[in-house]
């Protein structure tokens, strides 16, 4: 990748390596600003220092080559009229095949660069805007519209606030999903000035009911056209006066975005958000002003913030590192950075929504719930098993389980030994999981070589290769239980192939067998849905 030859390959400088940035701060800061590294990406951050390392992540420059969107529902109006009803329909449904295929397509080439491009922040940054300002394709139903949202989300991820905010104001998107577009003089619709108070900028208690009357009155008017074009209809602005938190005037949407940054209350919100987001953890109410402020300073720009938080020798303490319960695309795109293995990205798509996360399908308003929430004694060993196909231990067949029966069926069989075989769910998950085969099926198979990887790091001995693993493969230092565990069992398979320790790795595919039964192992671990 480009930014592991920017790392490796540029000067430090000539002062002393940072000492309060070594290879658990690295990894923690490229787990948090992004989706995971290989161990070389992290030593190179440690040579670079901290601050020079942050000053990169935040510097990669936009896309050069943007995926192109095409708006299949754009039919001319004459043409529409002079077919027959018959033929109305049979277009209307090719449009939206067309239109379920690019963004199914858009989906794949957004995983694709969360696992391989050369901006991980940036990427970070579109998966966090993406569930702040929710919109969902089942209510919105056209793709583009969606696929231009994230687009506008990726141009602006590490830019400004207000113009972010004032950008959501005219999506066609948001618009939809939240019922502006039938926001009319007289007849106002509530849903999004309700929702742009409370989750996008002042949080509940900050605002009252005639609040969110008068900001739906400002509101009125911005609408969708035919074409899936932001529009405003003059005729349906309610173009009289108005009070919203104590100021008086004719506004409009753009007044609105104004009053609403303008509040101490906007700033101390985003600043929460993000806080929680890249730490975890609930921030005091001391360091939210304190980022809150920032924000004010800067005007509203991201970067000053985000600069002093990846700095910021907090982000780094006990209670943040290993803190974050991984939501399934951050799993399944970690696993595979980790892993140092290209998977394929309908494949990855597909197993995040299996497991509960099907991007451009937020549960609700609120988007996902994140934290322990996504982890269940379901989801625990359905992480583990797609974890195991990925490496080859567990076929894609036996990914589902569904008890705590099949649990102790794996505790019990001492290895990466997939629970019986169990019918596919319907519906979306049922769908993830025909997608998800329908790739393996076609040929994909994984292309790991562990013992490579072990010999590369000098790592022998049976302790050596589980330390090298267990570092390698989890975000946060393991328990000396489980490093015991893997030890036992490493011990024990390497007796089995007849080898003495420190000569595991001469025992060839057997030995690169077992190594990835014992990353399935670990990738199975409560320890392992942490980042």
């Amino acid at each position: 990748m480009i930014l592991t030859i920017l790392l490796t390959c540029l000067p430090a400088g000539d002062g002393p390596l940072d000492k309060s940035f070594q290879a658990r701060e690295a990894e923690h800061l490229w787990n948090r600003a992004g989706f995971g590294a290989l161990p070389e990406q992290i030593e190179a951050s440690v040579t670079l220092g901290r601050e020079e390392t942050v000053r990169r992540l935040l510097s990669i420059p936009a896309d050069e080559q943007p995926f192109f969107v095409e708006r299949f529902l754009d039919v001319p109006r004459e043409q529409y009229k002079e077919r027959s009803e018959a033929e109305r329909n049979r277009m209307n449904n090719a449009a939206r095949e067309r239109e379920r295929k690019q963004l199914q397509d858009y989906t794949g080439w957004w995983v694709e660069r969360m696992q391989t491009a050369d901006s991980p922040l940036r990427e970070r940054m579109v998966l966090f805007w993406h569930g702040y300002f929710t919109s969902s394709v089942e209510e919105v139903r056209r793709a583009n519209m969606l696929i231009r949202q994230n687009q506008f989300f990726r141009e602006n991820a590490l830019g400004n606030f207000r113009t972010i905010l004032k950008g959501m104001l005219r999506d066609p998107a948001l618009l939809t999903y939240l019922d502006n577009d039938a926001n009319r003089k007289g007849r106002p619709n509530e849903n999004l000035a309700r929702e742009l108070m409370e989750l996008f900028t002042l949080g509940l208690g900050n605002y009252t009911e005639k609040d969110v009357k008068e900001v739906a009155r400002a509101l009125t008017g911005r609408t969708v056209d035919g074409q899936g074009d932001y529009a405003f209809d003059k005729g349906a602005h309610d173009d009289g006066a108005k009070e919203i938190l104590g100021q008086k005037g004719k506004f409009n949407g753009d007044d609105v975005a104004r009053i609403l940054l303008e509040q101490p209350a906007c700033s101390r919100h985003v600043a929460r958000r993000l806080l929680r987001w890249f730490e975890s953890v609930e921030p005091a109410e001391a360091r939210v002003e304190a980022y809150a402020q920032v924000l004010r300073d800067g005007d509203w720009e991201l970067q000053p913030f985000l600069a002093r938080l990846l700095n910021d020798p907090s982000f780094y303490s006990e209670d943040v590192v290993g803190a974050r319960v991984l939501s399934p695309i951050e799993y399944m795109v970690g696993i595979s950075r980790r892993m140092g293995q290209r998977v394929p990205s309908p494949l990855v798509a597909s197993a995040s929504s299996m497991l509960g996360m099907r991007l451009f399908s937020p549960p609700n308003v609120k988007g996902w719930e994140e934290g322990t929430a996504w982890i269940t004694t379901s989801t625990l060993m359905q992480r583990g098993n797609i974890a195991g196909m990925l490496l080859g231990a567990v076929r894609v067949d036996d990914v589902f389980v569904t008890s705590d029966a099949d649990m102790q069926e794996m505790a019990e069989g001492g290895a990466a030994m997939a629970p019986a075989k169990k019918d596919p769910p319907k519906g979306a998950a049922g769908a993830a999981f025909t997608a998800m085969k329908r790739v393996v099926d076609a040929g994909w198979s994984p292309t790991l070589n562990f013992s490579a990887r072990m010999a590369r790091q000098e790592a022998k001995t049976d302790a050596q290769i589980v330390d090298a693993m267990l570092s390698d493969l989890l975000a946060c230092e393991a328990p000396q239980d489980t490093r015991e565990r893997m030890l036992s069992y490493l011990a024990g398979e390497r007796v089995m192939l007849e080898l003495r320790d420190g000569e595991f790795l001469k025992g060839g595919a057997p030995a690169e067998r077992v190594l990835r039964r014992m990353a399935h192992l670990i990738l199975s671990l409560p320890e392992a849905q942490l980042g």
